[in-house]
């Protein structure tokens, strides 16, 4: 409740006093970040999606945003409920590809539970499209296998702007936002604030969100900006709890599911007992930003500086007792760092440059109540790691017209990863279990030379060909780090034949080619092959005393067939349609019991497309129905602990590949305009899985059902 009045202050003083800039033309460094829209570029075709045209629901997540394009895999459990591995490109989940805002990381640590982006944390109310580009075949940027995905603000308009909207959609889920911008000669703004509240469709997963989002412009000369950003999100979310038939305490409101406590440290419950309703935690993150643009001498520069910082408080019930019986503090991000680059245009070519730097740590854990006689082993503190990694990059790169026909892209990235700390690591082993401790210094220091080639050959009018090649390295992340010195360790157990390499980063070499055809009016088609060979690609497995083990497997290699095709039908209809194949292949895993089961990385679709129409007119009125298939899916299966395992199950454990069935699902939207003038209204209303298609994307938590939605709202 708190929350909620807070927002309506903030609602309040924003729609009355936000849009109070005067409109004067300024001019506006152009954007440095070479972004291809429409045509094919030799460096690295990106993809821009309009948040607004997606037809996405009241409660929308970038993950629902990103759902029906090629390549992309997105698994949900609840409306707002937070997960590790939501987003995958071209099979890299967000700890091997790079998620940004507006140009710099957002990827945090991933300790205390690997959410390494906490996509529930973020509001699509300050951001206009995202852009995305699959593989790594850019120089601008680095530790990245899957490629980028970049959320891009809108411009600042010339005019005082503002917006409010509020909505509900099904799971009593109920919606508040609100916008507003304006710029003078000198000075330019942007607020946003938004409220979300939900019951969610599972046991246990509701959740409330209030973000706030600020950002001052100050410009100077003809091309000068200098901006200061802020962006807070304070959310409470439910940990969702186990729902299966045959257990006491079966609650017949929810479907059947497994539960997920969803963060860390682990907990060691008695045996038997699990976390209960009522289990939550609170997560207040805050994001700080300051960026230069200026053009010097013919030469567009850019800095950002750049940190980010979240605090997390738990409360964990006993299921079988339904009383607290921990709470604890955590800091489980505190990153910060910085981005340089400059671009010249100099006859044919378009010359850059950049360097980058990111530093992450982390606090620890304060257990601040433990039940007594509760545990068997009560939890224990953890301690503070402010300096857990450092990571720098420096590039070159150049984009050469070399001729009419035929542009190339040439480039050069270093990179160099440093971490150190000390780790209290298995000494032994007796009957499987660690029989000692001792400290030790784990030390990571690599550095690498990646680098990157493109060609665009246009052989007729609205044809071109292209090819790409690039390697491309990943650094492992903190609890890859962490947990390769402090678990399990088969080389010093007696039971065990396995020795494990040095840990080394992920180091692969990608192609990929094809062809893009827009010869047509109003017609593009694009069809893309590539193959990834990761080497050294990092594991790791839960299971393994004293909780996990991280090592490194020899290969895995990536292979996909993707095509996509849009265009207009008539008028303002158009359609589009886009198809994705895609395999995986592992050798040298001598550590997942499910190896001898399937060589793939589980979870991963064969196929899948999606397909839809949109009927748009000028008066704002827009109508989509859309489609999205995925095929069926297998996933390791421990039946000990009636749990899945996606990353693979311990040598020795029951373990069976369960299937995922394919589905189909339905959505449609429309948004009308209510009245014009310089006031403008409208209303928006939808439906998703329109046939309540009963399906689940990740294993052990259904989808949800038919879901409407409906909002209202006005723009200045």
């Amino acid at each position: 409740m708190q929350k909620a009045v807070f927002f309506m202050i903030t609602f309040t003083l924003m729609v009355h006093g936000g849009a109070v800039l005067a409109s004067d033309d300024v001019h506006t460094l152009e954007d440095i970040t070479v972004l291809g829209e429409g045509t094919v570029s030799p460096e690295q075709q990106i993809q821009r999606i309009d948040i607004a045209d997606t037809g996405a629901a009241v409660a929308a997540t970038l993950p629902d945003v990103l759902g029906k394009t090629s390549g992309i895999d997105v698994q949900k459990r609840s409306v707002l409920t937070p997960k590790s591995s939501q987003v995958r490109i071209r099979g890299f989940d967000e700890r091997r590809s790079l998620i940004m805002l507006d140009g710099r990381p957002l990827n945090g640590t991933g300790v205390m539970g690997g959410q390494f982006v906490d996509w529930s944390s973020i509001s699509l109310q300050h951001w206009e499209s995202v852009d995305v580009g699959k593989g790594a075949f850019s120089a601008k940027y680095g530790n990245t296998l899957g490629g980028i995905i970049n959320l891009v603000p809108a411009k600042l308009s010339r005019e005082p702007a503002a917006t409010a909207a509020a909505g509900y959609q099904r799971y009593d889920t109920w919606s508040l936002d609100a916008a507003a911008s304006g710029r003078t000669d000198s000075l330019g703004g942007r607020f946003s604030a938004g409220y979300l509240e939900t019951d969610g469709h599972l046991r246990n997963s509701e959740a409330e969100r209030v973000a706030l989002s600020g950002e001052i412009t100050g410009f100077w000369g003809d091309d000068g900006e200098i901006t200061a950003g802020i962006r807070y999100t304070d959310g409470d979310y439910g940990m969702p709890v186990a729902n299966q038939a045959g257990t006491p305490g079966l609650d017949p409101r929810y479907p059947e599911s497994i539960g997920s406590y969803l963060i860390g440290p682990g907990i060691r419950f008695p045996t038997g007992d699990t976390h209960g309703d009522n289990s939550t935690y609170t997560k207040k993150r805050t994001e700080l930003d300051l960026g230069v643009q200026k053009q010097l001498a013919g030469v567009d520069a850019e800095v950002k500086l750049y940190f980010n910082t979240e605090d997390r408080t738990d409360t964990i019930t006993s299921y079988d007792q339904g009383v607290v019986v921990l709470e604890r503090d955590a800091t489980p991000d505190r990153s910060w760092g910085w981005v340089a680059r400059c671009e010249k245009a100099v006859a044919a070519h378009r010359l850059g440059a950049g360097i980058d730097g990111n530093y992450q740590g982390y606090g620890g854990t304060e257990n601040t109540y433990v039940r007594s006689g509760y545990f068997p082993v009560p939890p224990t503190d953890g301690g503070d790691e402010w300096d857990g990694t450092r990571w720098h990059g420096a590039y070159v790169d150049d984009q050469w017209a070399l001729a009419d026909r035929l542009d190339l892209y040439v480039g050069l990235r270093y990179e160099d990863y440093y971490g150190d700390r000390t780790v209290d690591q298995v000494s032994g082993y007796s009957g499987g279990r660690p029989a000692g401790y001792e400290p030790v210094e784990a030390r990571f220091d690599e550095e690498v030379l990646l680098p990157k080639l493109g060609m665009v050959y246009r052989p007729a009018d609205g044809l071109s060909l292209f090819g790409r090649f690039a390697r491309a390295t990943r650094f492992p992340d903190n609890p890859a780090f962490y947990w390769y010195y402090g678990g399990y360790r088969p080389e010093v157990d007696p039971d065990s034949d396995v020795v494990r390499s040095d840990l080394t980063y992920e180091d692969a070499l990608q192609y990929e080619a094809g062809a893009t055809f827009t010869g047509l009016p109003g017609l593009r088609v694009s069809l893309s092959g590539y193959t990834y060979r990761v080497d050294d690609y990092i594991r790791w497995i839960f299971g393994y005393s004293p909780s996990r083990v991280v090592y490194n497997i020899d290969q895995v290699e990536f292979t996909g067939v993707e095509l996509d095709m849009e265009g207009r039908i008539w008028n303002g209809l158009s359609a589009f349609f886009n198809f994705t194949w895609q395999d995986t292949r592992k050798t040298g895993d001598v550590l997942d019991a499910s190896n001898a089961l399937s060589d793939s990385l589980s979870e991963l679709p064969d196929y899948k497309f999606n397909a839809g129409i949109q009927y748009r007119r000028d008066d704002g009125l827009l109508a989509t129905a859309a489609v999205r298939w995925v095929d069926d899916r297998q996933v390791p299966f421990i039946d000990s602990n009636s749990s899945s395992s996606p990353d693979g199950a311990p040598v020795g454990s029951r373990v069976t590949l369960m299937d995922l069935d394919a589905y189909a699902v339905v959505a449609l939207s429309v948004r009308c305009p209510l009245w014009k003038g310089r006031t403008r209204g409208f209303l928006t209303a939808g439906v998703d899985n329109l046939f309540d298609e009963r399906y689940e994307e990740e294993y052990g938590f259904p989808a949800m059902g038919q879901t409407f939605f409906i909002s209202a709202g006005f723009e200045i």
